[in-house]
């Protein structure tokens, strides 16, 4: 299968090296084909945003860089690295992280020790919120993070106090304890408040600069042309386009399937 891919989606000469690829990823269940032939990498440096209408198949691909599906065909790299029967924690052990639709967070406990335990799980060692081995060094690692997102305020609060908003936050911060080098975010503006949506934003963008990499499924077309520097369009669990997000919101068939729009 051919991807109608735009001019700045080939790998071309001088493109960044690719932090996270799939290969020609497939993946079928109970005779229903939900991905198929996807090829898309993911770019040193890159925001790469990926779009389509809702049962697309955006979230089943980033379960497949993530680990948590298997794809029945293709293959999921990683820094070069074929992964694909690498589990979930295998492969953030080398550097790759990611926030869930829904939250992942403890939140009976506050918003610093959800980043501790991230931080401590780097280490070696039992997991445990008791644990006081380098307590000093993990919290102030930990309190750093939060004042990174816009949390330092919210240290002491528990996580199931906070908006939904500073919950998002919080998220990023627990990803980033583990130092990804490659950060999936899945719909990270869901159910955010109008309000929160800016500092959430400056957040994401300012993921680069820390040399990390994002693949960001999201709905939110402002966001994405805000943010992204590609735009990958998923349609009926194929590449649709690949491209700058003017090239993508310019190209005819990314308009009729899921902008809405006339040619």
């Amino acid at each position: 299968m051919t991807t109608p891919t735009l001019t700045a989606a080939g790998a071309g000469a001088g493109a960044p090296a690719a932090r996270l690829a799939a290969r020609q990823v497939g993946w079928t269940i109970g005779g229903a084909q939900i991905l198929d032939d996807v090829t898309l990498d993911v770019r040193d440096g890159e925001l790469l945003a990926l779009i389509g209408p809702n049962g697309a198949g955006k979230s089943t691909l980033l379960n497949m860089f993530s680990g948590v599906r298997r794809p029945t065909t293709g293959t999921i790299e990683l820094d070069g690295e074929d992964v694909t029967r690498v589990s979930a924690a295998g492969r953030a052990r080398r550097g790759l992280g990611r926030t869930f639709q829904t939250s992942s967070l403890f939140d009976g406990v506050t918003s610093l020790e959800n980043v501790r335990l991230a931080v401590q799980s780097r280490k070696p060692g039992a997991l445990s919120p008791f644990r006081r081995a380098e307590a000093a060094e993990d919290v102030a690692e930990s309190r750093e993070l939060l004042e990174q997102v816009g949390m330092g305020r919210r240290a002491g609060h528990p996580a199931g106090a906070l908006s939904h908003g500073d919950r998002r936050k919080l998220e990023v911060a627990v990803a980033l304890a583990r130092r990804p080098r490659v950060l999936l975010l899945d719909e990270p503006m869901a159910g955010v408040s109008v309000e929160d949506v800016p500092a959430l934003v400056d957040l994401i963008g300012g993921l680069r600069q820390r040399g990390v990499s994002v693949c960001m499924v999201e709905h939110h077309m402002d966001v994405v042309l805000g943010l992204a520097d590609r735009v990958a369009v998923l349609h009926h669990g194929s590449l649709l386009a690949v491209g700058t997000p003017a090239e993508v919101t310019a190209h005819a068939e990314v308009q009729r399937a899921y902008l809405g729009e006339a040619p």
